[in-house]
């Protein structure tokens, strides 16, 4: 055994560096970094300067999101930006590691620090970056992750897997590791990685436009988005909706809509058959109402809805809807919105459910036979929808605003908007979603219930961003920029 992992991991440092350009382009051309590498980088130049609070990160997140090429580039930053020696990063692929020697990350970690340094965990000098990925292939890495962070301060480490990571954390290892979730690709990150093209300030206006209401933004957001359209290079018209059905994914950028369609299929199952299958009661029927709920999803509008009744019309229990539900949340699969109304009450009113992405619920409706069966604009509305309610989410997650997303809960009557978006303990802002044109009169009547300063329509009444009275207008294609 010990020969196979010494082979294993003396090849694994030294051919690795050779194997970096394979990783890292296509066609020639080096991939761009999404922001969470940045982020990734502030914590490395922390601990190479000695302030080593934060050397073990977790980076879960679902399949083809682009996991492992952030710990690629992470590795070519060490090698060539901070002349680390190659020696001293230690790349490993779990999977890989398990089918070629069936030991664990701390065997391998171990014979690693013997091979190279003569040293253990504990008796480890210089420092050292282990890249970790498809750490879920080993169900105990949260454990061995406290143990290398609690006995050693040279070994800077980043965890990488799928969502089977969120569902498996130790208890006392959570509170050593820093979470830094991979979220798919928003819009105007999907522009960066594609086309190279990122522009932070037209997010930052468009924030302040939404939520301080700072109108005097509009006419810089405006002209900023035509140079944006005109300044990206090989920039396709149809882009926009062709992220809407397929977006999210960076490792799909060069790939056919049928392959695209069937990897995000096969992604889904592989969170259901395989990162679901070791959890306590998931069993086959369980596994099949999983499903059932995923396409139950991908088919309705995004109305609220009980766990009861959500039981009921899969013709199953209370409780198994409510741990499926939380599971695909932990998976990163789902979101849920709460109802906009007292704590007390939020416990136990309905949810609503939206996917990651939109891509997701498009490809699931395109799989179950119903996507072309709609209206287009009805249709769209629907991916849409999605895609405001997922962006909200990846500002929530991912930045430092204090914000949260809700659904409105309004009984009386029927013109309720489609989210009410709220900043700390400010007075909430009603936005409306739709596909093609929008009058104001939701908008309106949401605005006075809640004594809101302004509302926001996000739709095709224009073409550019536009302000009428206390309601801003955002024009799909703009609002993407956030």
């Amino acid at each position: 055994m010990d020969n196979k992992i010494d082979t294993y991991i003396k090849n694994e440092v030294l051919i690795r560096p050779t194997k970096l350009i394979d990783e890292l382009s296509y066609d020639n051309a080096l991939f761009n970094h999404r922001s969470e590498y940045e982020t990734i980088i502030e914590y490395i130049e922390e601990f190479l300067e000695g302030r080593n609070i934060n050397r073990y990160l977790v980076l879960p997140g679902i399949r083809d999101v682009g996991k492992s090429t952030i710990l690629f580039q992470i590795y070519e930053y060490l090698l060539k930006e901070k002349n680390i020696n190659s020696k001293n990063i230690l790349y490993l692929s779990v999977d890989n590691l398990m089918k070629i020697t069936n030991c664990s990350i701390l065997d391998a970690v171990s014979a690693y620090l013997r091979i190279f340094f003569n040293s253990q965990i504990e008796t480890q000098k210089e420092p050292v970056f282990l890249l970790i990925d498809e750490a879920q292939y080993d169900t105990d890495w949260s454990l061995i992750g406290k143990i290398i962070f609690d006995n050693s301060k040279k070994i800077f480490m980043i965890y990488s897997g799928s969502s089977a990571l969120e569902l498996s954390y130790n208890a006392d290892s959570a509170r050593r590791l820093l979470r830094i979730p991979i979220m798919p690709l928003t819009y105007s990150e999907h522009l960066k990685l594609k086309y190279n093209y990122y522009d932070k300030n037209i997010s930052t206006l468009l924030y302040e436009l939404i939520y301080d209401n700072k109108t005097n933004n509009i006419p810089e957001i405006n002209n900023k988005i035509i140079q944006a359209y005109t300044n990206i290079n090989g920039y396709d018209i149809n882009e926009w909706i062709k992220y809407l059905k397929y977006g999210g994914f960076p490792s799909y950028f060069h790939q056919k809509e049928n392959d695209v369609i069937k990897k995000i299929i096969d992604t889904t199952d592989k969170i259901v058959n395989i990162d679901m299958k070791n959890i306590e009661g998931f069993n086959k029927n369980t596994e099949i109402v999983t499903f059932n709920l995923l396409y139950y999803f991908a088919l309705q509008n995004m109305g609220e809805i009980s766990t009861e009744s959500l039981a009921n019309s899969l013709d199953s229990n209370k409780n198994t809807i409510k741990k499926i539900l939380n599971i695909l949340e932990k998976a990163q699969l789902i979101n849920q919105i709460d109802p906009f109304t007292s704590s007390a009450k939020r416990v136990t009113k309905s949810k609503k459910y939206y996917f990651a992405t939109p891509s997701i619920k498009h490809v699931l409706s395109l799989n179950y036979g119903t996507a072309i069966l709609e209206d287009e604009n009805a249709y769209y509305g629907k991916l849409l929808e999605n895609y405001v309610a997922s962006s909200f989410f990846y500002l929530e997650k991912t930045k430092t605003f204090q914000h949260k997303i809700y659904y409105d809960d309004n009984k009386k009557g029927s013109k309720n908007v489609d989210f009410i978006i709220q900043r700390k303990l400010e007075n909430p802002i009603p936005i409306e979603v739709s596909f093609g044109k929008k009058d104001k009169s939701q908008i309106n009547d949401a605005i006075k219930r809640y004594k809101s300063s302004h509302g926001i329509i996000i739709s095709k009444n224009t073409s550019e961003i536009v302000q009428k009275g206390n309601v801003t207008y955002i024009p799909p294609e703009i609002f993407a920029f956030l």
